[in-house]
């Protein structure tokens, strides 16, 4: 990724993927996509919580010269959106998954594209927004790829 448009291209495209996931059915929505492994309801909560807290905590904060705190302890997290995704429908859930990277891309529209390679730290990794929405991109990448093997079956 090289651009402001481009990152924001993935985040239409993300919202457009979601809208087809409604096509599955309960028992795919539902089902592991491999054993042991989370549900299309499942990742969908993961990269949604992942969303919220990028637009509450992270991006606010993407500042020159920033230290921001390193992530939260991910298998934390991760089990608590698994546990949230238990408690809602696969509707809810894409509903709830909409909505946060609309947050995200909203914020993203705003910003001059001049801060967009401005650098800043989180733990020890130097990082711009750039770098970090390609990286983003890259993880919802990963994800779909598992939820299209439950399609697909």
């Amino acid at each position: 990724m090289s651009s402001k448009q481009q990152i924001l291209g993935t985040h239409k495209n993300y919202q457009t993927w979601l809208d087809s996931l409604l096509e599955l059915t309960p028992e795919q929505a539902m089902s592991p996509y491999a054993a042991g492994k989370w549900s299309p309801n499942e990742i969908i909560m993961h990269l949604a919580e992942w969303d919220r807290f990028t637009s509450e905590d992270r991006l606010p904060v993407m500042k020159e010269g920033a230290k921001l705190e390193r992530f939260p302890a991910f298998e934390e997290f991760n089990a608590r959106a698994a546990a949230r995704a238990a408690e809602q429908t696969f509707e809810e859930t894409i509903a709830y998954a909409k909505n946060e990277r609309q947050r995200i891309t909203q914020k993203l529209e705003e910003l001059d594209e001049s801060e967009w390679n401005k650098e800043f730290q989180i733990g020890d990794h130097t990082l711009s927004i750039m770098s970090y929405f390609t990286d983003f991109w890259e993880h919802d990448e990963h994800h779909k790829r598992q939820i299209e093997r439950v399609r697909n079956r």
